[in-house]
């Protein structure tokens, strides 16, 4: 397992190489920027979608259930960083993102409110683990599309709560999808920032961040297919809890 692991992330290493580093960058540019122009739309409750104006207003309402969900989310998620970060995989490189277990399938699940409760998360593990910096804000807005696009890609009950072959294959889809897009975000920030030399930043973070969080989230379903139904039946699952209004 260890040998497929590294051998992955020396794939990913090797292509972001041939590639070449800019036109590494240059992706992650053109990628980062409608990433954060749609993350700051949704803080002042302006969604896009692909029809002009291509951003629309949301109504949405804060309610117990909806803040509830916020700090299950925060708590859920800064405790399972804590605990993956002790199951180390490939030494040295990969430890277990038991983080992504919930923090895909809640998005879907719970809507916004999760979406925002990961976002959260990330900033407190950053500061519980003493690394809260500049490079943070890469990381809380990434953290904030993990499950942002379970929310945007998942409507259905019967969806979120993986009940079809369909669902689960979007899942795996939508992982893959976010792996990529938040390796490119994390590491082209790395780079505007200088934080680690080009090199160290596309040959090693990139393909870590894509290895790390895909065997992470690979259970998620399950965890998907128990919360989902529960979550409907007690009245906070995206459907019963009230928050937004087109």
């Amino acid at each position: 397992m260890q040998a497929f692991l590294t051998s992955l992330l020396g794939f990913f290493g090797t292509l972001a190489s041939s590639i070449t580093f800019g036109g590494m960058f240059i992706l992650g540019i053109i990628l980062s920027i409608p990433m954060t122009i749609i993350f700051i739309g949704e803080i002042f409750n302006y969604q896009f979608v692909l029809r002009a104006p291509f951003f629309v207003k949301v109504e949405r309402r804060w309610n117990v259930k909806a803040v509830a969900v916020v700090a299950m989310t925060a708590a859920l998620s800064v405790i399972l960083q804590v605990v993956g970060a002790v199951i180390v995989i490939v030494p040295g490189t990969i430890t277990f993102r038991a983080d992504a277990l919930i923090r895909f399938p809640f998005g879907a699940i719970f809507g916004m409110p999760a979406v925002w409760g990961v976002m959260i998360s990330n900033i407190i593990g950053d500061a519980l683990a003493g690394s809260l910096g500049p490079g943070s804000i890469a990381g809380f807005v990434i953290s904030w599309w993990m499950a942002y696009l379970f929310y945007r890609f998942y409507k259905s009950s019967e969806e979120y709560s993986m009940l079809n072959g369909n669902s689960w294959g979007k899942y795996y889809l939508t992982t893959i999808l976010w792996c990529f897009l938040g390796a490119f975000y994390l590491c082209t920030n790395f780079q505007l920032l200088n934080l680690l030399p080009t090199e160290v930043v596309w040959t090693a973070v990139f393909p870590a961040v894509i290895v790390t969080t895909f065997i992470g989230g690979l259970l998620g379903p399950v965890v998907a297919r128990v919360i989902g139904p529960a979550a409907k039946r007690y009245g906070l699952s995206r459907d019963e809890m009230q928050y937004e209004k087109e």
